[in-house]
C-alpha cells in the first residue's frame, strides 16, 4: 500500500480541484460519492472525512488537500481490507 501511496502523491498535485478526483484517480475515487459521505450526517465523527482535506476557492469551487485526503483514504481503504 505504501508504493501505491507514494505513487499517487507523485502523480496528483498537492492541491487540486475536486471536479478533478475521478480523472487523478482513474475513477478509483470518485468526487459524487465523496460530496455524498461529507453530506451525511450519520457517519460518526471519527469515520468522517476530516475538513483539513478540504479548502474553499471563491464561492463555490472545492479544493482538496492531497496529502491530508490520501491520508484518510488510505486509513479507510486498508481498514476494509484487513
Amino acid at each position: 500500500m505504501e508504493e501505491l501511496l507514494d505513487q499517487l502523491k507523485r502523480e496528483i498535485p498537492p492541491i487540486f480541484s475536486a471536479t478533478e478526483l475521478d480523472n487523478l484517480t482513474g475513477k478509483a475515487i470518485r468526487w459524487r460519492t465523496i460530496q455524498n459521505l461529507r453530506a451525511n450526517k450519520a457517519i460518526p465523527e471519527h469515520e468522517a472525512i476530516p475538513a483539513k482535506c478540504f479548502l474553499k476557492a471563491g464561492n463555490r469551487k472545492i479544493l482538496i488537500v492531497r496529502d491530508a485526503f490520501l491520508e484518510w483514504w488510505f486509513a479507510n481503504v486498508v481498514s476494509v481490507c484487513d
